[in-house]
């Protein structure tokens, strides 16, 4: 038994441990995770492929590869961590915590890291100005605007977008800013910018100045006006390439699939043509690990500043000796 602890406890098993989850992690990192089968094969020789897909280095930290390592990795460190405290703990003076704080640390991390691989979860939202969208806990958020900066060149510099969270009809936060280096965090959701878009609208202006944008599979009625929004369809002859709406028109002195472009036409009363919406992409995370990692990271950080404390006073205590 004390054969098995000690090995258990062996620095070589931590240092081959860590070796194999390191190179794990970096396959991982330049292998696409998540993927259906079928995608590999597009994208690699079929040996690679198959090596990728049998192995599960297509799902890495989901898969018998980390999990397994991870969890010895945890044992072991955990038997450090336990034998060193109790040789501390039977000391009568001069015992030193900063090492065994910073194990602990290390120990919830692993921990933090496997629950935020096994049960993340991501979705995707578009929006636009003056839209919203119904979080999971209940709360509404609601885009007020959305802006992108960009270099005198045109490459993109910022992404902003303005929003409100309410539940319940109450005001939770209001003119708060998600940018891409500054998400928004919600419990256990933070919400990220994540990228923007343009796309093509329908504008129906109405004779008191009233307008209403249509985005694809939407319709408008008004005065015996029924305008449907099918699909959209590049403009022959061309060489810009323009793209058109294809509407469904009723009444208005028309009947039919109709085309329009930024032009314009009417339709009875109503003038209507195309334009560009700006939409900003929000990337909702739910994170379960994250507690633990937050709470592992402020352990490392308290057990790493002990330790060194505690070796600057034996120093400091050695000089004046």
């Amino acid at each position: 038994m004390r054969e098995f602890w000690k090995k258990l406890k062996s620095i070589k098993l931590a240092i081959a441990l860590i070796v194999i989850l390191a190179t794990g992690s970096l396959l991982a990192t330049l292998i696409p995770q998540g993927k259906a089968s079928e995608e590999y094969f597009k994208l690699y020789p079929k040996f690679v492929a198959e090596l990728v897909v049998q192995t599960g280095l297509n799902r890495f930290f989901s898969s018998i590869l980390f999990l397994v390592p991870a969890l010895l990795f945890f044992i072991n460190l955990g038997a450090c961590a336990l034998d060193r405290l109790v040789r501390e703990l039977r000391k009568k003076n001069k015992r030193r915590h900063g090492p065994d704080v910073l194990h602990v640390g290390l120990l919830l991390l692993i921990v933090g890291g496997i629950v935020s691989f096994s049960g993340r979860q991501e979705g995707m939202v578009r929006l636009a100005a003056g839209e919203s969208v119904a979080l999971p806990n209940g709360e509404i958020l609601h885009l007020i605007k959305f802006s992108d900066e960009r270099y005198e060149d045109g490459r993109p510099k910022d992404w902003t977008s303005l929003v409100n969270l309410e539940k319940d009809g109450t005001l939770l936060k209001e003119n708060v800013e998600i940018r891409v280096n500054k998400p928004l965090r919600i419990g256990a959701i933070t919400i990220y910018q994540n990228s923007y878009s343009a796309a093509l609208a329908v504008a129906v202006s109405a004779p008191d100045g009233s307008v209403t944008t249509l985005a694809r599979g939407e319709s408008f009625e008004a005065e015996g006006v029924r305008i449907f929004f099918m699909t959209t369809e590049k403009k022959p002859g061309v060489e810009t390439g323009e793209t058109q709406a294809v509407l469904r028109v009723q009444g208005g002195g028309l009947d039919g699939a109709v085309r329009v472009d930024s032009q314009g036409i009417l339709v009875g009363r109503y003038a209507v043509a195309t334009t560009q919406v700006l939409s900003t992409g929000l990337q909702a995370v739910s994170d379960p690990g994250y507690p633990f990692v937050l709470v592992s990271l402020i352990l490392i950080g308290l057990g790493t500043a002990l330790t060194f404390a505690q070796k600057l006073n034996d120093t400091l205590k050695e000089e004046k000796a």
